[in-house]
């Protein structure tokens, strides 16, 4: 398929408007209703074996090996080949409190990603988490490979991103050669970072842009509070690894949407997307290639897309806080399954509350009478500026960082003890609708709890997850040597 030539300039009509309507179709289809708003999240975790080293994708005993051993034991149609490559898996998981769909697939360098959801409760996604790592053991036993799964922000045993090849994936080996053009640590992200991310559904427009303002304000909070990365190409990290590593990947495709706190439009959204450069297209008969200096508003003037080919579109920016039908928060780091579940129960129990500006204000009325009102882009930019150099230290928005850290933990508490933050119930709103992330009781709700209140207390102690991490993989790592 080819681009060019490459205009350059946005016509609002033919393909690119029908195009454009098609892609925000996609972001309205995410509209749920209250009661039937679900939530999941995806992990990447790096895997080192018993020497210290990065297990490659090839070989006997490599990640490739290791994704065929776990095919073994399912069906044809529950595995994702790329590329004539096996890469990945899409299954279903049968919990005890629900049934969960489970994909399984290889970030540039073989970091090996799991994504779980979307459910109702939390403890169902950790569940379908655990049984999967459960299966990654057996797997590496039979292949013959003694290896751990680290759940950390950037590789700890690497001093460059060189020293690990990609898979082989197109899409992969044509995003590090633009990226790499772009951004000096462009090639870190690609082959040395790890993340957590969840997704949270929407009610409608209005809902989404609203999730997305208030996780675009408390993103920098997000990347400081769940920072795993103790280690930065070989060194001890100075905070915030994968924070500022993002800042030098492609500002065009990276960091805040504009207009993500005034107020985000599906239009807006799509608008922004068109102006990006979309590096490769995949089309619908899964060929992919090149686009060259081709913008993605090129690409949707050239004809009517097919779904799977929007879907593509959407998936070629970064942003801080991404829209693919539902909200993905991207600024945590790699995570161990527990904490990776307390995340999403704490992300979720804030974000889900319409409320949530007006709680926090009546907690810190001393600092944020009136909420976020009159905070724009350069604030957030700000505050992330001064939780890299300062760390709890910082000043963010006007007051300290513990003072929003606690009264964050306090709605969040109470939006989970209660039941009532999926709409911000008020006089006017049905007592039956609640979080999705305490929609199951009993087991459910006391996991989400057991999870804040476990994040609370390590915040308390000014400690992060870095901290613990660090301890852990020093222990480790004088073991190998």
């Amino acid at each position: 398929m080819s681009h060019e030539p490459c205009s350059h300039i946005p016509s609002f009509t033919g393909s690119f408007r029908e195009n454009l309507e098609a892609l925000i179709a996609v972001l309205e289809h995410g509209d749920k209703d209250p009661a039937g708003k679900r939530i999941g999240f995806e992990l990447e975790r790096i895997l080192i074996d018993d020497q210290g080293r990065t297990v490659p994708f090839a070989g006997e005993r490599g990640v490739g090996a290791l994704i065929a051993e776990l095919a073994r034991s399912r069906s044809e149609s529950e595995l994702v080949y790329i590329d004539g490559h096996l890469l990945g898996l899409d299954y279903t998981f049968h919990g005890e409190l629900e049934t969960v769909g489970v994909t399984v697939s290889l970030e540039p360098a073989a970091q090996l990603e799991v994504s779980a959801g979307p459910a109702h409760s939390v403890k169902a996604l950790y569940d379908a988490i655990c049984a999967f790592d459960a299966e990654v053991e057996r797997a590496c036993a039979a292949i013959g490979l003694d290896a751990s799964l680290v759940p950390v922000g950037y590789n700890p045993v690497v001093s460059s991103p060189l020293d690990l090849e990609l898979i082989p994936k197109e899409r992969y080996r044509d995003m590090d050669a633009y990226l790499s053009r772009r951004g000096r640590y462009a090639r870190d992200m690609m082959r040395c970072t790890a993340s957590t991310q969840v997704s949270l559904d929407y009610e409608d427009e209005r809902d989404a842009a609203r999730i997305y303002r208030m996780a675009t304000l408390l993103g920098p909070l997000f990347a400081f509070l769940f920072d795993n990365a103790p280690t930065f190409r070989g060194e001890p990290s100075p905070g915030m690894a994968r924070s500022r590593i993002w800042h030098h990947v492609d500002v065009d495709r990276c960091g805040i949407v504009p207009g993500a706190i005034e107020g985000l439009s599906f239009e807006d959204y799509i608008l922004w997307v068109s102006g990006v450069k979309p590096i490769l297209f995949t089309d619908a008969e899964h060929v992919t290639t090149s686009t060259g200096d081709c913008y993605t508003r090129d690409i949707m003037s050239n004809r009517p897309l097919e779904p799977a080919e929007l879907m593509h579109l959407l998936s070629m920016v970064f942003p801080n806080v991404r829209l693919k039908g539902f909200v993905e928060l991207r600024e945590m780091d790699s995570l161990p399954p527990r904490l990776a579940a307390a995340c999403t129960s704490f992300t979720g129990a804030l974000l889900y509350d319409k409320c949530l500006e007006q709680k926090l204000a009546e907690h810190l009325r001393d600092y944020l009478p009136h909420g976020f009102a009159g905070m724009d882009e350069n604030d957030a930019v700000v505050a992330r500026l001064h939780l890299e150099e300062q760390g709890w230290d910082a000043q963010v928005y006007g007051m300290p960082v513990e003072a929003l850290v606690d009264a964050m933990v306090a709605v969040a508490c109470e939006n989970v003890a209660l039941g009532c933050g999926c709409t911000g119930i008020g006089k006017d709103e049905p007592a039956s609708v609640t979080v999705p992330v305490v929609r199951e009781t009993g087991p459910a709700s006391a996991f989400d709890l057991e999870g804040i209140q476990m994040l609370a207390q390590l915040w308390g102690n000014r400690l992060l997850p870095r901290d613990e991490t660090a301890r852990e993989l020093g222990n480790e790592l004088d073991c190998v040597h």
